[in-house]
Order: structure tokens, then C-alpha cells, then sequence
């Protein structure tokens, strides 16, 4: 299972249950919903605590009741939408159930036994495991001393490579690398190999801060294998409800339609997805509020002497100076769930960014579980975490 799981196709509403659904997202949302903590604090995957915008989910109950008919109203409507906010032609946006679906057509599309993938390490791992398992060679270049990717040394080994895979900003590192950075990696790559695609993975894009950070978007128009990826399953709160997107010129998303699945969006979720992206209060309100909560995690990890990577998205990462699965387990046996390792970076700890109220009841479990000898947490349930769904974010 990777992080853009699955969920069946519903049926699909018709045009006057798209008006209906829009009608009632237009007014920015007031109040931040404020979830209670029930059962285990859920820091482990990324997602955003406080779910989907209420204009999204009026959205949702306005388009239900059309769930038997097939979505077309609704892609085109999302489609439209995105099309205006990016700037761009209709006819360069991919819809996709999770972005996870686009990375592995474009893998799939673009890498081959004599075509390798070119990508940090670590870095988000799935388009890595799918060139693998199709026999693709696999250059994974090491990050910088500041867990940043190094675009010099990737380009170095790039080659005539099928694929440049740019996770910006990175995960699990919480890093990011600015847009001039990428757009030289991306012309120097297409200068020595203009048949190589390049894949620039957005999905924390809206949380990033970095002087001189932005997206890759542009250079889509210009190059025809620069392909970007986005999802909502972040900054939108609707990583349930599987809506992703590629934006690359039409003959580029011809090549990925021919391995992408065109499934596992519902109405719902479409409708969902039109209205987040034009609540931009909301989404400007869910920055805040992670940006809160992430100061006051990464202090009290600093106060404790450990060493933070500089977060650009809604979690962090932590060198806590010992195998970071025996952490994971002592944290979940105190009810707090956190990231899997992610080698080689074996010592450090990816810890999504909860509520105010949920990082302060971590916290306190964080710092007893690290106060005690690396012997007493290294000794975890290895059988426990093979069940556990080994890719989610």
C-alpha cells in the first residue's frame, strides 16, 4: 500500500449537482474545526488533522445524492478550476485518484531496463520501488549535510536516465530546494538528454517557506517532459478521499494515459476537491495553524539538544541518535503513532505535525521514550511493523 491508497469509484453526478455543489463553498470558512483527541495521537502519515475545508464538505452532501451517474460534470467542472488557479490549458490537467496513480504512470511510462530513475535518497520512495520492480536501474544520490536534495550531484549522474524525480519539498526530509536550484537541474538535465522526462512531486508545495522556493509549473509550458504533481491530500485535508493531479503538455499526458488507471475518484470527492481549491481562507488558515504547531514541536526538540532538519511542510525531521523503529514502538505503545524508518537515515524520526493540542500530549511521550537508554526502545515488534502498511505518505 503506498500513500495514496485505494478507494472504489462511485458514480458520478450530473451538471446541475456540480452548480448545487459550488453554491455552497463560495464564503471562506469561519472557525478552524477543533478535532477532540479519541484513541491514539495519529502523527505517522502526513495527513492534515483537521480534514477536509466545510465548504468541501457541503460539497460533498450536495453532489451525493448523484452518485448514479458517471462524473463528468464534475472532472470538468475540477478541471476548469484548476486550470484557472495554475494558469494553464485545460488540456494540460491529469485528474487522478491520489497522485500516487501519476507517479506510477509516469514511472511506468518513462523508465525501462535501459532507462534508469534518478532521485534523492531518501526521498519519497515509491517511484523508486515501481522503476525497480520493471527493472529500471535506480541512481538514488545521497542528500546534502542539510538532508536537502542535491540536484548537482544527480544531474552529475543523470545521464540519458528516463526519468528526473524532484520531490520538492521532500519526504521525509521536510526539506526543500529553491526554484532557481530547479530550474537549472531541469535545463541542464534536457541540455545533455532531451529524452529524459522530469517528475517534480508538489505535494507539500503550499506548506514551503524557503527564500526563492516555487513551483515548477511554469517550465511546463516550455519543455514538454517536465511533468508536476499535486494532490490534495495534504494542505486540503482529503487524504481519504483520493484526488490527485498532473499538469504537463497533452501529448506528455497522452503517454501517461496509456498507463494510468483513470479510476478511484468519486463525485464526492471531485465535487470536494473543486470547492477546496477555491476556499483559499481556509487553506491559508491550515498553513497557519501548521506553522504554529511546528515551531513548538521543533523548539521543544531543539531545547532537548536534537537536531531538526529545516521543515518546509506539515512534519519534521528529527535525528534522535538511535534506530528510529524502536522509537516508533515506544511511542505507539504510548499511544502516539509516528513515521517509519527511512533509510539509510536510520536515526532520524519523521513526525507529521497534529493539532496544537495533540503535539502537546506527544511531546511529553516523545521526550520520556528519548530520556531513556537507546537499549530500553530499540527492542521492537518486527512482526507488528511488517503488518503495518509500509508506504502510506
Amino acid at each position: 500500500m503506498n500513500r495514496r491508497a485505494f478507494v472504489q469509484t462511485l458514480g458520478a453526478g450530473a451538471a446541475g449537482l456540480v452548480v448545487a455543489g459550488e453554491s455552497s463553498m463560495g464564503a471562506a470558512s469561519a472557525a478552524p474545526l477543533a478535532p477532540t483527541i479519541n484513541g491514539p495521537v495519529r502523527i505517522g502519515s502526513n495527513e492534515n488533522p483537521y480534514g477536509p475545508a466545510p465548504s468541501a464538505l457541503a460539497a460533498v452532501a450536495a453532489t451525493a445524492g448523484g452518485a448514479n451517474r458517471y462524473p463528468g460534470p464534475v472532472v470538468q467542472a475540477l478541471t476548469t478550476a484548476l486550470a484557472e488557479k495554475h494558469g494553464v490549458p485545460a488540456n494540460q490537467i491529469l485528474l487522478s485518484g491520489g497522485s500516487g496513480d501519476i507517479l506510477r504512470a509516469v514511472v511506468t511510462a518513462f523508465t525501462s531496463p535501459t532507462k534508469a530513475i534518478v532521485g534523492g535518497s531518501p526521498s519519497y520512495e515509491s517511484p523508486m520501488r515501481t522503476a525497480a520492480s520493471l527493472g529500471a536501474p535506480v541512481k538514488a544520490v545521497p542528500l546534502t549535510s542539510m538532508q536537502r536534495l542535491d540536484l548537482d550531484a544527480m544531474v552529475n549522474v543523470a545521464g540519458d536516465a528516463g526519468l528526473f524525480y524532484i520531490c520538492n519539498p521532500n519526504n521525509p526530509t521536510a526539506t526543500s530546494v529553491p526554484a532557481a536550484a530547479v530550474t537549472s537541474a531541469i535545463e541542464r538535465v534536457l541540455s545533455a538528454s532531451p529524452s529524459t522526462y522530469v517528475l517534480v512531486d508538489e505535494a507539500y508545495f503550499e506548506y514551503a517557506e524557503l527564500p526563492g522556493f516555487g513551483t515548477a509549473l511554469p517550465l511546463v509550458a516550455k519543455y514538454p517532459q517536465v511533468i508536476v504533481a499535486r494532490t490534495f491530500s495534504k494542505v486540503h485535508g482529503m487524504a481519504g478521499m483520493r484526488v490527485g493531479y498532473a499538469v504537463a503538455q497533452p501529448d506528455t499526458l497522452a503517454k501517461l494515459r496509456a498507463h494510468h488507471s483513470s479510476s478511484g475518484m468519486s463525485v464526492m470527492s471531485l465535487a470536494a476537491a473543486t470547492a477546496s481549491i477555491k476556499d483559499i481562507a481556509r487553506m491559508n488558515e491550515q498553513i497557519a495553524l501548521n506553522r504554529q504547531a511546528r515551531a513548538m514541536t521543533v523548539a521543544a526538540f531543539t531545547a532537548a539538544g536534537y537536531t531538526v532538519a529545516p521543515s518546509d511542510a506539515n512534519f519534521i525531521f528529527v535525528n534522535i541518535g538511535r534506530d528510529s523503529r524502536g522509537f516508533q514502538e515506544a511511542c505507539r505503545t504510548e499511544n502516539v503513532m509516528v513515521g517509519r524508518a527511512f533509510p539509510p537515515m536510520t536515526n532520524w524520526a519523521r513526525i507529521s505535525i497534529g493539532t496544537k493540542a495533540e503535539m502537546e500530549q506527544a511531546i511529553p511521550v516523545f521526550m520520556s521514550v528519548l530520556a531513556k537508554p537507546a537499549a530500553q526502545t530499540a527492542r521492537f515488534d518486527g512482526a507488528l511493523l511488517a503488518s503495518l502498511p509500509n508506504e502510506l505518505t
